[in-house]
């Protein structure tokens, strides 16, 4: 009869141990990812074939799939299959432990990582810490409220990583000016929404080498080339003056040019001019009109135009012989586009058409993936900004003695070095310029070309001078275009026909400045590297130096990327990682809806870019998996399991009395 008693026992301690167990999963019904449990029993040892009760072998979770519920809420995710978020703690001192969990209810912590209810961080691959920034303004490294513009902005999936480039304009409808016609006309001219139109179209071609990357993103890649043709028209075919023109050269009223360029007509009438001392009324307007003309193809979105030397390489001069010989070289600003050149001719007396002749000297490569959009982005880049351009005129600021000995400058500009990271003066002593008897002789000796040549003369590093219809014009470089410089330009030698004062030479302000647009640009490329070593992911974009404003709108993808949206742009800063486990049942649970790794669970295994683990679901929670109503239906049956053990003991008690009766 004792024996009885303790198996009855063990059947009321199992009994308890389930009612314990159906209790939390009713208890937890609405806990946010709570896999309900069940107990596990076992008969315990025989003796002559009579059992002696029952032990409960184990508490399991049940690891199935709860119900997903949308909550609209941003920061909640939920997990649809196999495995588990893994968070840390990172609260108290010491190595952080790592836990594990199916509650998706997160949130933005108040350092700006992403974090569960109790402050546990949310483990993934992080943004890395030093974006990639190319900017006009070395003085700005992020995006401010001055940039206006959204050029354009993709996330690029690779192999291994996730890119974002985003890219970001002050305002260049504001700060684009028209170049000023009585320095620049023939020579590439932009008006005001001539330049707008270009940066537009360098826009299309940049948001289409993103996508182009986007689409195939491990693609080879090659630099995107532009396009350079050059036309030629009749003209002086003699190479001297007075010139010999060719038959049915343009020379009055009625008398026109014109070139088909992608199926549309450019064409400028011809422009009367008067004589000069060295020119004819004809050649004089001739040279009028062709610059006109170069003006009017630079006024084609994507184009430019320059009335050209005319021989190979076609070099753009102003040089009245130059101009008489009738040749424009055409460039597309956009690499990678080409244009089409389809008929050219002058047409006189209204009736008379002489045919030019045309061609391709270096024909459009659209190039491919990382390099096309490089070629691309410093072509927009330069459109925005541009390149510093000063400009001194020989009638009002260079005033040249009659003199030549008279004509003697010295030249220093004081320019960012991007190399040395610091500003330097260039060259390091002043350039010498002596016995410049015309702006040419000037820009040679700056420009350090036969015969002026000196060792010392660094200045072609940084920038170029050119003789721009009689002006002296001094450029920044293509590789240096977002660089300012201050230019300081001295006359050293006194003039006395025409009296000229030595002392410093400035700038025509009225011409100089900008050639681009004037504004600022900036592009910012963010790096997930699946690869690396897992950690906390920060959301805030000014601790991640995207955005001197921190917050956006947060997102989440089905692979666990994380986006935050700001002004239209989408920054993926970072991607939940997924654990599972080779045996589920073997994690432990610790409390507040978290779980840690066991021998028996094994250690976590992560995937790349999370393939073959569950998918996150956005907006979303997983409900508990604890089944009220069977829950109610398992008290009963417990219960009564509880009575019928109870039983027992009281029916072998009450027996065992009997027996101790019988004995008295």
């Amino acid at each position: 009869m004792i024996g009885s008693l303790w198996t009855g026992i063990s059947g009321l301690a199992g009994a308890q141990t389930a009612l314990d167990n159906e209790s939390n999963n009713i208890a937890n019904v609405n806990t946010i990812g709570f896999k309900s449990s069940r107990i596990s029993f076992a008969d315990q040892m025989y003796q002559n074939n009579i059992g002696k009760g029952t032990q409960v072998l184990d508490a399991e979770k049940m690891y199935t799939q709860g119900n997903l519920k949308t909550t609209g809420v941003n920061y909640d995710v939920a997990l649809s299959g196999d495995g588990f978020f893994a968070v840390s703690n990172t609260r108290g001192g010491g190595t952080a432990e790592t836990f594990y969990t199916r509650a998706g209810n997160f949130r933005m912590g108040d350092s700006g990582t992403l974090q569960d209810t109790l402050g546990n961080e949310v483990q993934g691959w992080a943004m890395g810490n030093e974006p990639v920034v190319t900017t006009s303004n070395p003085n700005v490294s992020t995006f401010t409220n001055d940039y206006t513009k959204l050029l354009s902005s993709k996330i690029i999936n690779y192999s291994n990583a996730v890119e974002t480039i985003t890219a970001k304009a002050t305002d260049y409808g504001t700060t684009a000016q028209s170049d000023d016609p009585t320095i620049f006309s023939g020579y590439g001219l932009k008006t005001k929404s001539g330049k707008v139109s270009d940066i537009e179209e360098l826009v299309k071609a940049y948001t289409t080498a993103l996508q182009n990357l986007k689409s195939n993103p491990d693609s080879s890649s090659s630099s995107a080339k532009a396009q350079i043709s050059h036309i030629d028209l009749p003209g002086n075919s003699t190479g001297a003056l007075p010139a010999t023109w060719d038959t049915g050269v343009m020379a009055a009223d009625g008398d026109e040019v014109y070139v088909y360029i992608d199926g549309s007509r450019v064409s400028q009438k011809f422009l009367p001019a008067d004589a000069t001392a060295t020119l004819t009324a004809q050649e004089a307007g001739y040279i009028k009109t062709m610059k006109a003309f170069a003006d009017m193809i630079s006024a084609q979105p994507g184009l430019k135009a320059y009335v050209a030397e005319s021989t190979a390489p076609y070099n753009p001069s102003t040089d009245d012989l130059d101009v008489l010989k009738g040749t424009l070289k055409i460039e597309s600003i956009i690499p990678g586009k080409a244009f089409t050149i389809s008929s050219v001719a002058m047409v006189s007396n209204n009736a008379t058409e002489k045919p030019g002749t045309f061609a391709v000297d270096y024909p459009a490569d659209s190039g491919k993936g990382v390099g096309a959009l490089e070629t691309i982005k410093s072509a927009l880049n330069e459109a925005i900004s541009g390149k510093q351009t000063d400009v001194y005129t020989t009638s009002s600021d260079i005033l040249l003695s009659t003199t030549t000995a008279e004509n003697d400058f010295t030249y220093q500009i004081d320019i960012y070095s991007n190399a040395l990271e610091a500003t330097v003066l260039v060259p390091t002593a002043p350039l010498t310029i002596t016995n410049a008897t015309s702006v040419d002789d000037i820009v040679l000796q700056i420009n350090n070309l036969a015969p002026y040549t000196v060792a010392t003369n660094t200045l072609p590093t940084y920038v170029k001078a050119y003789n721009i219809n009689g002006n002296l014009v001094v450029r920044t470089l293509d590789s240096n275009f977002d660089v300012e410089f201050s230019g300081d330009l001295k006359r050293t030698t006194a003039g006395t026909t025409p009296v000229i004062a030595t002392g410093d030479i400035k700038r025509n302000a009225d011409y100089s400045g900008r050639e681009g647009a004037g504004a600022e640009f900036i592009e910012i490329k963010t790096r997930i590297d699946q690869t690396a070593s897992k950690g906390s992911m920060q959301l805030r974009l000014d601790t991640l130096g995207i955005s001197d404003s921190a917050f956006g709108d947060f997102a989440v993808d089905s692979t666990g990327l994380i986006t935050m949206t700001q002004d239209g742009a989408m920054f993926a800063v970072g991607q939940i990682a997924i654990a599972r486990f080779i045996t589920n049942r073997g994690l432990e649970p610790v409390g507040n809806n978290l779980l840690s790794s066991t021998l028996a669970s094994g250690e976590p295994i992560y995937n790349l870019n999370n393939d073959k683990t569950a998918e996150i679901k956005a907006n979303t929670l997983e409900l508990s998996t604890a089944d009220l109503s069977e829950s109610l239906v398992n008290l009963m049956v417990f219960q009564r399991a509880f009575e019928a053990n109870s039983k027992s003991i009281t029916t072998a008690d009450t027996i065992l009395n009997t027996l101790i009766q019988l004995k008295r």
